[in-house]
């Protein structure tokens, strides 16, 4: 009989049996967050902390808004488009092969959409002498993702009763993910005497992420001399010749967050500026419910005593507390020039899951390494025009060696004597980088007193995602990159 016929079975029926099932990468959601904001922002990658005078620093160094000596009210549009495939490119024509397996990946490509991506409203409000304290208040979409992936493999294995007798082993993994997150921020700030500026702010989340995905395993059996000719598989699949099983697995998280941030900006000389901030962890409630179906096991049609499709359902609520992080940034001005330069550390080893009062041990240090952002962005004035460049490049949050850890006590075990929780694949974030251009229009080319200006702004962003289909030992890890192209549009007064 084939030896891992038993493992697929165990994953759909098992997620009924956990009461509280989470883990790092469930987690690990949350945390992500996409290069965003105001088209102005965006173009310079991001890299304004210590610059200021962009809404959309609110939530990264809050002294930024105190730079403001008037009022602001602006929107931004987004119109992106995604893709994701394999790096090196496999697919079904170019096919790859490691570790005993032939693989490749269906590529995928959404179309076009748009976004409301930000509001901001900015009040400098009371005056004295060259002091001010300042007032603002942005909307942001901090994650808008929709990731599609198809992986397929095709490898053999001996049967553990006659090792003459091969299996065939033909496996397929889906899985759509959807990722929202939108912070509300609030913001109170202040310039003392253009020298020093100070700001706090509140934000107020609302994520939910969802995913659907399936995995179908084929598995016929053939001599050695048979195996010669691998396209008799397909016939087989066919006319049922051979055992499978069939999953569908859905699963959706929604709920509350908040954070607070902290951040000071020192001007030495007119030129030149420092920032410094920090920002607590992200405390999230979530809900989060899974919806397993086990269609086939073993060649056989899976179905309860009333003959439907078997149905596994089951909700959990927790908490998680992202890492706090530290933000160090610099800003050089010159003539009608503008450079910035941001660093970032995220403490991310110090994320904590817990349910009711019980936390999961360990589990930040287990699977999340501290990681590091770097943000450069240049501005270029030209009488009522501005030319904008960037760069944004982020270090992976997961350990190379990373996988979700199911046997934390109550979180993911069985009861006595049945199997807890078992995800069959392993999805790990790596390396982010963003590459960005601007073009600005301002109304009023010394920027100052009432004016009207529109910022557009291009950014192709390359996202890492690591994926393992391991229901097998020594199973290969795909490399796949999530690409989006945004194109961001602002409209803004400045009174």
């Amino acid at each position: 009989m084939k030896s891992n016929k038993f493992i697929i079975s165990i994953v759909a029926a098992s997620v009924a049996l956990a009461a509280g099932a989470q883990t790092s990468f469930d987690a690990a959601k949350l945390y992500e967050e996409e290069l965003n904001g105001t088209a102005r922002y965006v173009g310079m990658g991001g890299a304004m902390g210590a610059l200021g005078s962009d809404p959309s620093v609110i939530s990264h160094n809050p002294a930024g808004i105190g730079t403001y000596r008037n009022s602001d009210i602006n929107m931004s549009l987004g119109f992106f488009g995604t893709s994701v495939n394999t790096d090196p490119m496999v697919t079904v024509y170019n096919k790859g092969f490691a570790n005993g397996r032939t693989y490749y990946s269906n590529n995928n490509k959404s179309e076009l959409n748009m976004a409301f991506d930000n509001f901001s409203a900015i009040f400098s409000g009371y005056e004295s002498g060259d002091s001010y304290l300042n007032f603002g208040f942005s909307y942001r979409k901090l994650q808008n993702m929709d990731r599609d992936l198809d992986y397929v493999d095709k490898f053999y294995i001996p049967d553990t009763d006659n090792e003459d007798q091969l299996y065939a082993i033909y496996r397929e993994y889906q899985d759509h993910q959807r990722n929202r997150i939108n912070s509300f921020d609030f913001n109170l700030s202040c310039n003392l005497s253009d020298k020093v500026y100070l700001g706090w702010t509140i934000g107020l989340l609302s994520a939910n992420a969802s995913s659907e995905g399936c995995f179908y395993d084929y598995y016929p059996s053939y001599s050695a001399a048979e195996l010669e000719d691998v396209d008799k598989l397909v016939p087989e699949y066919e006319v049922g010749g051979c055992d499978y099983t069939a999953v569908d697995k859905m699963n959706k998280s929604d709920g509350p967050g908040w954070n607070m941030a902290f951040g000071v900006i020192v001007r030495p000389i007119p030129a030149l500026r420092f920032g410094a901030s920090f920002k607590t962890p992200t405390y999230y409630r979530q809900t989060l419910e899974y919806s397993d179906y086990l269609y086939a096991f073993e060649g056989t049609d899976f179905k309860d005593e009333n003959g439907n499709v078997e149905a596994f359902n089951n909700a959990v609520d927790y908490k998680f507390s992202s890492p706090w992080s530290i933000d160090l940034s610099a800003g050089l001005t010159f003539g009608h020039t503008a450079i910035g330069a941001e660093f970032e550390k995220h403490f991310t080893q110090r994320s904590v899951l817990s349910i009711g009062n019980n936390k999961m041990a360990g589990q930040g240090a287990v699977d999340f390494q501290d990681y590091s952002s770097l943000k450069l962005g240049i501005e270029q004035n030209i009488s009522n025009l501005s030319l904008r460049a960037g760069y944004n490049y982020i270090e992976p949050m997961f350990k190379d060696n990373a996988f979700p850890f199911l046997d934390d006590s109550e979180f993911n075990a069985g009861k006595p004597g049945e199997v807890g929780r078992s995800d069959f694949q392993i999805d790990r974030l790596g390396k982010t980088r963003y590459f960005t251009a601007g073009l600005g229009y301002c109304s009023a080319p010394d920027r100052d007193g009432t004016q009207f200006y529109v910022d557009m702004a291009y950014v192709h962003g390359l996202r890492n995602s690591t994926v393992n289909v391991n229901e097998y030992v020594e199973d290969v890890d795909v490399n796949y990159n999530y690409k989006t192209d945004k194109v961001l549009l602002t409209i803004g007064w400045n009174f």
